[in-house]
């Protein structure tokens, strides 16, 4: 600590260097036995060995000898040694509590201490779209984040202890000189854990591609960037496989990734090597030396024949490739990856005549319904994905495979025969099966990713099957990297954020174990029912009321207020200035606690499928009819939105921010909680929240699950692992519904609601309206929390919000911190399983501590 540091000048005389040392003597029994002693053992002495202790203080710093009370001295000395002695003898130190913790001097510490840092290149502006897009999601996931400069970074000389992990971004950092790829090694080397990511230092500073392989290939774990071999070969385009486990690791929620290959029902996924060999050795080498590999071709046939990439039309022994080249260093120029995530026709409807006249039916509605209308059913999207930039070409082989070496745990080791083993893997593997990232109508989704090629041996979370290793931790030294292959800024620039925020998670997280402040209110995790309304549903809203379904929630409700529901004239819609009952209704369900807002432009399927970024003239005005119907039924303003068939013209969501609403349910970004929205690279709209919807794979409502006879278990196992996911995760996600279906499996509806009501008894749940979730992220944007070092290694932790931070919480892992204590201001400490949870209850600043484990 400062208050014993000193030094000492050559002595000048032995007497003078004899008395310094004297005091220097004193003054260390004095600081480093009698404090420590009176501030833990309660002594009733206290007092009087704190004056004798400044007394003796008194007496050392005396300018000249002291003559008069030199017999002082050898007491003193003697007092010395006794205190050094017991302070020796002592077999194990007292640990300090954490309320004497909050009382030791702070050290002089970085700013930075406790938070990530994103390297950027010098003179970079942190208001660039790209650095702002990390900022934005390492926010969200409630992780402390600096901007740090290759400058800045060099300048650290490979210390490892100012920050608690360094992110190494795409897109934005694609040269780096020599000088700086040597001290990432370095960095790693001596204990630092960054998180490499994509085309980073792809080029030398010279611009050109380092040969024969990225210079970063030792740190990931496999060779990557073999631009001088493969060339127009370089990027892969597709899929994105894991084992489920290793995908829900990154944040990937069920059901946004899809069944790829069944390692119960497909023999090419098996054990290799000899694991009698295998046996003799430890766990932790078993681990590395017998990984478990899903067969290329397997998995190279299926690549081609699912989701997205089917409109490639791919031959067989042919893989779509990005063209790569110094000058477009990620392959991603001309690239759309949000063309995959622009779902649209499933949400629209069609005329059924029935006895009472012409009635609106969802597009994709029950068989039944379907039956007895003349149109076709919509079963694929209506337009084909484009891949014009992409190239086809032969596939290539050996390239990184799969391997589920995460899988071999220590608990499968302990039987003594191969065989015993080998079933003890299958086993695992039949209860984890290998899904595909996906999306809502589109199926499994195109990612690009570099080829990688040998066996990575570290814990692979995700891989391109016919490209190689897409995520995994790789030991370097004595330091980790978490290797993402694929280029997270662009993705979330183009409505594709869950991957960078899952990556970020799992970094800062899992693998760093650093607090964060959760994105839900105090730190209970939950879900969003996003009702929509788009017709009129006034019978199954009856059903489902007299069922009970309204009085658990509260949930978001949102309604198309005009008369007509597919084209003007049809009568089909709610017509709510005109119509008692609905408003009445409404105003019902607002009493509830309920959220009543817009969906959308009057009438449903003319907006939804007409709305487009030229028309702005014509169709806002649709928006205003709206919102004011739904205003006046109210009786106050309206503040949630959701798009018919998912459009969102650029121009609509400004005038929705314009308009006071704070969220809408948004089509991309999917498997994603509240976000803030990138369109084309760049964050628009400041204040607007987008609530993504996630699917239960292609399918998201009744209506569809129905028509394509997806099995009702299927879809009760899936809300109810939506609701276990949030829980564990202290998160939330926005599922939605047409009261239509959901009056006809009217079962399943209640099903879940009993399931999240048990755990919400329990206090681990509890449901949130899309305004609630966006208003306390707002909120929870303006806390201003700092990490600083204090004395015995503890971590004391300032929070401070300008009107008052009740609720917000943060999650403290165990793993990594013994319990809190609150220094200042209101809150509670509560044991949340895996983490302890420190939840403000009152006031504007907080002050806790921990003590790291």
């Amino acid at each position: 600590m400062n208050a014993v540091n000193f030094s000492v000048s050559p002595p000048s005389s032995p007497p003078v260097f004899f008395s310094i040392l004297l005091k220097d003597t004193i003054r260390r029994a004095i600081l480093g036995t009698i404090v420590p002693a009176t501030i833990g053992n309660g002594s009733p002495n206290r007092l009087l060995v704190w004056v004798v202790g400044l007394y003796t203080m008194l007496i050392c710093r005396a300018s000249r000898p002291l003559r008069r009370v030199a017999f002082v001295r050898p007491a003193l000395l003697f007092l010395c040694c006794v205190l050094s002695a017991s302070a020796t003898l002592r077999a194990q130190p007292v640990k300090p509590t954490l309320s004497q913790i909050h009382r030791l001097p702070q050290l002089r510490m970085p700013a930075a201490v406790g938070a990530l840092a994103l390297l950027i290149p010098d003179g970079m502006s942190n208001a660039d779209p790209r650095v702002m897009a990390w900022l934005d999601a390492a926010s969200e996931e409630g992780v402390r984040i600096d901007l740090l400069t290759d400058s800045q970074f060099l300048a650290l000389g490979g210390a490892h202890t100012t920050y608690r992990g360094v992110l190494l971004p795409d897109g934005l950092h694609t040269i780096a000189s020599d000088a700086l790829i040597g001290a990432v090694r370095t960095y790693v080397q001596g204990g630092g854990q960054v998180m490499l990511v994509y085309d980073f230092g792809a080029l030398t500073d010279a611009g050109t591609y380092a040969i024969p392989k990225s210079r970063l290939s030792a740190l990931a774990g496999v060779d990557y960037i073999l631009y001088d071999e493969l060339r127009d070969q370089t990027i892969g385009l597709g899929p994105v496989i894991g084992f489920e486990s290793a995908l829900r690791s990154l944040q990937i929620p069920p059901g946004k990734s899809i069944l790829f290959a069944d390692p119960a029902e497909d023999a090419s996924i098996k054990v290799l090597g000899s694991a009698s060999r295998d046996l003799q050795r430890t766990p932790n080498q078993l681990v590395n030396t017998v990984p478990l590999h899903a067969k290329a071709e397997t998995l190279r046939r299926i690549a081609r024949e699912t989701g997205a990439l089917r409109h490639a039309a791919l031959a067989p022994g042919e893989a779509l490739y990005l063209p790569s080249a110094p000058t477009n260093v990620g392959g991603v120029a001309n690239y759309d990856h949000a063309q995959q995530l622009r779902v649209s026709m499933h949400d629209t409807h069609q005329l059924k005549i029935s006895a009472r006249g012409p009635v609106a039916v969802n597009a994709d509605s029950a068989a039944s319904a379907m039956a007895n209308s003349a149109a076709a059913p919509i079963t694929a999207p209506p337009r084909l994905l484009t891949f014009a930039h992409a190239k086809h070409l032969p596939e290539l082989r050996h390239v990184t495979p799969l391997n589920a070496s995460h899988k071999v745990t220590a608990g499968m080791l302990v039987p003594s025969t191969a065989g015993a083993v080998t079933a003890a893997i299958s086993n695992a593997l039949t209860a984890d099966p290998i899904e595909a990232v996906s999306g809502y109508i589109y199926g499994a989704l195109t990612y690009p990713s570099f080829v990688t090629r040998g066996v990575f041996s570290g814990v692979q979370l995700a891989n391109a099957p016919q490209f190689g290793l897409v995520a995994g931790v790789n030991a370097f030294g004595n330091g980790k990297v978490l290797f993402i292959n694929t280029p997270l800024t662009f993705l979330k620039g183009r409505t594709d954020g869950m991957l960078m925020q899952g990556a970020l998670h799992y970094f800062a997280v899992t693998m760093l174990a650093m607090p964060r402040l959760a994105s839900v209110p105090n730190g209970r995790g939950g879900l969003t029912l996003n009702w929509h309304l788009c017709s009129n549903f006034t019978d199954a809203m009856q059903q489902l009321t007299d069922q009970g379904v309204f009085n658990y929630g509260p949930f978001s409700v949102h309604i198309t207020a005009g008369p007509d529901t597919i084209a003007f004239g049809d009568g089909l819609g709610w017509d709510l200035p005109h119509n008692l009952q609905a408003q009445q209704m409404l105003r019902d369900l607002d009493l509830r606690g309920h959220r009543i807002g817009n969906h959308g432009g009057w009438i449903h399927d003319y907006y939804g499928t007409r709305a487009s970024e030229t028309n702005q003239s014509s169709f806002q005005q649709y928006l205003t009819l709206n919102k004011n119907a739904v205003d006046a039924a109210l009786g106050h303003a309206s503040v949630e939105y959701a798009a018919p068939v998912g459009d969102s013209p650029s121009w609509a969501l400004d005038w929705l921010e314009q308009n006071q609403i704070v969220g809408t349910y948004y089509l991309g970004h999917t498997g994603l909680g509240a976000t803030r929205n990138y369109i084309n690279g760049v964050r628009r709209n400041r204040n607007l929240w987008v609530n993504p919807v996630t699917p239960l794979g292609l399918y998201a409502t009744f209506e569809e699950f129905i028509f394509n006879n997806v099995p009702k278990q299927d879809v009760i196992d899936w809300y109810q692992s939506m609701v276990d996911f949030n829980v564990q995760n202290r998160s939330s996600r926005l599922i939605y519904m047409h009261p239509p279906g959901a009056a006809q499996w009217s079962d399943v509806v209640l099903t879940l609601l009993a399931y999240a009501d048990a755990r919400q008894a329990a206090g681990n749940f509890r449901w949130y309206t899309m305004s609630q979730i966006d208003n306390f992220m707002t909120a929870r944007g303006q806390v201003a929390w700092t990490e600083t070092a204090a004395g015995l290694g503890a971590r004391q932790f300032h929070a401070t919000h300008p009107t008052s931070l009740v609720s917000m919480s943060w999650v403290m892992p165990k793993l990594a911190y013994a319990q809190p204590a609150i220094l200042a201001g209101q809150a509670t400490v509560t044991d949340g399983g895996d983490s302890w949870l420190v939840t403000a209850t009152a006031g504007r600043t907080l002050d806790f501590s921990a003590l790291p484990l």
